[in-house]
C-alpha cells in the first residue's frame, strides 16, 4: 500500500515513494482531503500512453484508497495520480500525486496479465465473437449466445465509447476524445465464404451480421 497524507489546504502536489516495476495488487490511499464519494482518480504514465479512471472508494477512516492497474507497473514508468471531482457544469483536478517506480527485473513467476484490456478484448475477438454485452463495467464477448472467456472489468468509467467501420477496419474512440483507435481489422473476422459482417447496434449489444 502507497500512502499519502496532505497536512493542509494549500498543498495540492506530493511525491510518495513505495511502488516497484512489476509488482502487482497495488493500492494507493489518500489522507487529508475533504472530497466528495464520487471521486475519480486518474492514473497515467510519466512520459507514456497508458491511463485509467479509477474510483476513489472512501474509507471508514476518511481516508480515499485506490487501486492501481497490474499492468502500469510493468512499463517501470513513474506513475501520476489526478485526483478529479466533477458535476454537471464543471470539473476540477484537486491534487496531484508523484510516484516514482524502482525499476527491476521481471521476476521469473510473474503471472500477471501484459495485455491491457483493450488488448485482451482483441484477444477474445479473434474467437470469432459475434456480439458484446456490457452490464455496468463488466464487458463479456459472446458467440452464438455462449460466453467467450472470462468477464473483462473496463477500468474507464463515466465515458461513452463510439465505433466506425472504415471499410478495412472497425475504429473506437471515446465520445470526448478526437483519436481513433483500431478495434479489429475486417480480414479478421470474415465470414465462412469470405463475405465481410455489417456491425449493428441493439439495446447495447455489437452485433456482426454475415449476409448471405
Amino acid at each position: 500500500m502507497i500512502i499519502a497524507k496532505f497536512c493542509s489546504d494549500g498543498q495540492y502536489y506530493k511525491t510518495v515513494f513505495g511502488l516497484v516495476q512489476w509488482d502487482y495488487g497495488q493500492t494507493l490511499q489518500v489522507f487529508g482531503l475533504q472530497i466528495p464519494d464520487q471521486t475519480e482518480v486518474h492514473l497515467t504514465e510519466e512520459f507514456g500512453t497508458m491511463s485509467f479512471t479509477v474510483p476513489g472508494n472512501r474509507q471508514e477512516d476518511g481516508s480515499v484508497a485506490v487501486e492501481i492497474p497490474d499492468i502500469l507497473l510493468q512499463s517501470g514508468k513513474n506513475v501520476i495520480a489526478y485526483i478529479y471531482v466533477c458535476d454537471d457544469s464543471q470539473g476540477e483536478t484537486l491534487r496531484t500525486i508523484f510516484m516514482p517506480v524502482k525499476k527491476r527485473a521481471k521476476p521469473e513467476n510473474y503471472s500477471r496479465s501484459e495485455l491491457t484490456p483493450m488488448q485482451e478484448i482483441l484477444k477474445e475477438l479473434r474467437g470469432r465473437a459475434d456480439d458484446i454485452t456490457l452490464q455496468e463495467d463488466m464487458l463479456q464477448l459472446m458467440s452464438g449466445g455462449q460466453t467467450i472467456g472470462s468477464r473483462i472489468r473496463l477500468p474507464i468509467r463515466e465515458r461513452e465509447i463510439e465505433m466506425r467501420n472504415t471499410g478495412t477496419e472497425i475504429e473506437w474512440r471515446y465520445t470526448d476524445s478526437n483519436e481513433w483507435c483500431s478495434l479489429i481489422i475486417l480480414d479478421d473476422i470474415r465470414g465462412p465464404a469470405g463475405e465481410t459482417p455489417e456491425f449493428e447496434i441493439r439495446d447495447g449489444h455489437l452485433y456482426a451480421l454475415y449476409q448471405k
